[in-house]
């Protein structure tokens, strides 16, 4: 009795290593199926204004393929919402939104709301803004050659940007 006893016990724990043995190797495929074919979105790098003077933040982030306001519009709005780090500064006031995005023959034509013309804390100069917004644009869509920037629907700069 003895020996089926101590046989019974050796074949449970052969049965449970090798279920955690097929566990783990399930664990490891979709893993790495996940980080070949995961993400499932554009890669988009941000770069904002430091809150100490001169520097920069870069992030990157996996955006949504085919967004309801498109892949542009999108990328303005998480650009607008901000960092995620802390010690940074928004690119415009909060509540600054996209009032309509669309590209024409390589040239952006972006309006903003006019929240974006109010001064606060935490917020970069506006100069500097537009500057930082423009080449963000630029470095994360190669198809974008000139930007009209709009503010409120009124014309605000131009392709060489603030003076």
């Amino acid at each position: 009795m003895k020996f089926t006893l101590l046989n019974t016990k050796n074949r449970t724990e052969k049965t449970v290593c090798a279920a955690a043995s097929a566990l783990a190797a399930v664990f490891l495929i979709i893993s790495a199926v996940c980080l070949l074919f995961g993400r499932g979105g554009a890669r988009r790098t941000f770069i904002f204004p430091s809150a100490d003077a001169g520097k920069y933040i870069i992030e990157t982030r996996f955006l949504p393929e085919n967004p309801v306001q498109g892949d542009i519009g999108l990328y303005v709005d998480e650009l607008l919402l901000g960092s995620l780090s802390e010690r940074t500064l928004l690119l415009f006031t909060p509540g600054t939104s996209v009032l309509s995005c669309f590209l024409r023959d390589g040239t952006l034509y972006l309006d903003l709301s006019d929240d974006m013309l109010a001064m606060g804390d935490g917020v970069a100069d506006i100069k500097d803004a537009v500057r930082l917004l423009r080449r963000n644009l630029t470095d994360n869509f190669r198809e974008i050659k000139e930007i009209e920037l709009f503010v409120g629907g009124r014309y605000a700069y131009g392709n060489s940007g603030p003076e």
